[in-house]
């Protein structure tokens, strides 16, 4: 086993215990926060101003489609004549009932595959 100790480690341990300007540190962390804060600020304040310009320009496109779908998934896939039946059936004899459907069979699926 070796017993003589490494002269670049003493070197830096020596350096170490001189003390520490304390204001000139705080004052150091500080202004590092603050740059880090404003930095910070600045990167959320654009995410938000691009979420809000693409929800500007989505935004009709996305009610349109919204409207349509909101139109189209009450309609009854069979037509029934005893109104009791159509009341009864309502929640199995729609669109919304077959794309639920198709939704948990795809995802019934996918959890199949990717055991």
């Amino acid at each position: 086993m070796n017993t003589e100790l490494d002269p670049h480690l003493q070197a830096l341990f020596a350096r170490a215990e001189q003390p520490i300007d304390g204001d000139r540190f705080l004052s150091d962390i500080m202004s590092r926060i603050d740059r880090h804060r404003q930095r910070v600020l600045l990167g959320w304040s654009l995410a938000g101003l691009v979420a809000l310009s693409a929800f500007v320009f989505v935004a009709g496109p996305v009610f349109a489609a919204v409207d349509l779908v909101s139109r189209f998934l009450p309609v009854s896939l069979v037509e029934v004549e005893s109104e009791l039946l159509q009341m009864l059936l309502s929640s199995v004899n729609s669109v919304a009932a077959a794309a639920a459907l198709g939704g948990l069979l795809i995802a019934k699926f996918f959890r199949w595959i990717f055991r």
